[in-house]
Formats: C-alpha cells, sequence, structure tokens
C-alpha cells in the first residue's frame, strides 16, 4: 500500500508538472484565463509545488486579482519558506499595492534566500529609493554591480541615485560606466550628456552627444540638443547642420528636449521650454 501511494503521489507530481508547463505556455501567448486553469489544476495535483502557486499568483496578478494572487504567493511560503522566488514575487505585489515597507521586507528576505542574484538587488535598491533610504539604496546597487558588473542598468541605476543627491561627478562615472557596458544604448549616452553639462564639461558633452547621434540618428530631439550647445559653444555652423537635421519638431520630441533641458540644469520646473528658432516648430 505505501509503495502504491508513493506511486500515486510521484505520478500526480509530474501530471501538476504538466500542467503548469501547460500554463507557462497560457502565459507567453496571454491566455490568463487558461494560464489560471492550468495552474490551478497544477495545484490541485501537488498542493506542494512552489512552481504551481507561483505561476497560480503570477497569472492572477496580470488579472489584476491582487488579493487571489497574494495568497497564492502564501501558499508557496507556507510550503516553501525559503524560496526566494516566492519572496520576491510577494514583495513585488506588495510593492504595486503600496505596502513599501512590507515589500522591503519581503525582498529583504528574497535577497538572504539567494544572495547570487543580481536583479534582487537591484529591485531592493529600488525600493529603498522609493523609500527615501539612498544610503541602502546604494548599498544594494553596489551589491548588484559586484554580482554582474557587465549590466548597463544597475550603473545607469546608481548614476540616477547620485543624481537625486546632486552629485553630479560620481553621476558622470557611474553613467560612463553604463554607457562601456551597453555601447549602443544611445539612453544611457544622454544621461551622461546632461550630467557633463552639469559638470560644466561642455566639450566633453559634445563628444558624448555625437557619439548619440550615431547611434540613434532617427531621434530629432538628440540632434537638437546637440545643435544647440553647439550654438551656445560658438560652433554656428556644426551647430545649425545639427538644427537642420532635427527638422520639425513634434509634441514628443519637445517634451525630450525639454526632459533634457531639465536633467541637465538648463531649465527648472515650471519653466517654459524656448527653441532656437531656426527650428520650425509647432506652437
Amino acid at each position: 500500500m505505501a509503495t502504491a501511494r508513493r506511486h500515486d503521489k510521484l505520478a500526480a507530481r509530474r501530471l501538476s508538472g504538466r500542467y503548469c508547463d501547460a500554463g507557462d505556455v497560457q502565459a507567453l501567448q496571454d491566455d490568463v484565463t487558461g494560464a489560471i486553469a492550468s495552474y490551478q489544476r497544477a495545484t490541485e495535483l501537488d498542493d506542494i509545488s512552489a512552481r504551481a502557486h507561483l505561476g497560480l499568483g503570477d497569472s492572477f496578478a496580470l488579472a489584476d486579482r491582487d488579493g487571489e494572487a497574494q495568497r497564492a504567493y502564501e501558499r508557496a511560503l507556507r510550503s516553501h519558506p525559503n524560496s526566494a522566488d516566492a519572496h520576491f514575487c510577494m514583495g513585488d505585489l506588495l510593492a504595486r499595492n503600496g505596502r513599501l515597507q512590507d515589500a522591503i521586507g519581503e525582498m529583504e528576505l528574497a535577497c538572504e534566500c539567494d544572495p547570487e542574484r543580481p536583479y534582487y538587488c537591484y529591485r531592493l535598491a529600488d525600493l529603498y529609493a522609493r523609500s527615501g533610504d539612498e544610503e541602502m539604496a546604494e548599498t544594494a546597487l553596489m551589491a548588484a554591480i559586484a554580482l554582474d558588473p557587465q549590466e548597463g542598468l544597475y550603473r545607469y541605476k546608481l548614476g540616477e541615485l547620485h543624481c537625486r543627491s546632486s552629485r553630479w561627478l560620481p553621476a558622470a562615472q557611474a553613467y560612463l560606466q553604463a554607457a562601456e557596458c551597453a555601447p549602443l544604448d544611445d539612453f544611457y549616452h544622454v544621461r551622461l550628456a546632461c550630467v557633463l553639462i552639469r559638470l560644466d564639461r561642455r566639450p566633453a558633452a559634445v563628444k558624448v552627444l555625437r557619439r548619440t547621434v550615431r547611434i540613434a540618428p532617427d531621434n530629432r530631439a538628440y540632434h537638437y540638443v546637440l545643435g544647440e550647445l553647439l550654438v551656445l559653444m560658438g560652433d554656428l555652423e556644426a551647430g545649425g547642420e545639427q538644427l537642420r537635421r532635427a527638422g520639425r519638431l513634434d509634441d514628443y520630441d519637445r517634451d525630450y528636449v525639454q526632459r533634457i533641458k531639465r536633467r541637465s540644469g538648463q531649465l527648472r520646473d515650471g519653466e517654459k521650454l524656448v527653441l532656437i528658432s531656426a527650428v520650425r516648430t509647432p506652437a
């Protein structure tokens, strides 16, 4: 009898795994209703399967059924209290519902359970930053960078953190490292250029912006910002060429230029954006 029960339990677990496989495919295909049904069947066959409960919780979260998602994560944690994934999912859900301190506690547990996962450290840093604890946020980001030094995103977020405290030089260093990790990411280069302008290193900012427009030649806002900077530095010919490449800026371009100028300290919050008249733009 005991052997038969063990055999039945193993068969149920294998079948549960197949339902989880089906749920994974349905979730990837945006069939949330189907994924919920598959994961529910998986939990019925194997009530201690962390994979089944987490899949069910994720599917409920995608369906904006957060209460059911939380209960699914809680069931996963009851069976697997040291599951880093379960703590991470719970922390993510709590943060989404505004329970920031509880979310931090869960994310800290996720990092303790799996200290080699840099993304968990990165997400913990984001929660610390949102709570106003910039010192702990920096510590968590440095941990993520140490675990994955080639990921530009973590260095970029460190630059953002430094900018919040107006620490422009370390911010520039962080953005530069992010750009070195991802040399084709124009976003990191623009952030670096903004901080170089803050540091009154305009020639260096021009060099970075020239690289930026080579990476993303169709972004008119980049051409405009480079052209304006060159004009301000007295290089009217080169600046005019970039402004002509910018052409007519639409509302999105204007908004992007405004954000760049705010970050670089050229425009205060609430101050009206004034464009160089050489560029014809909508009123």
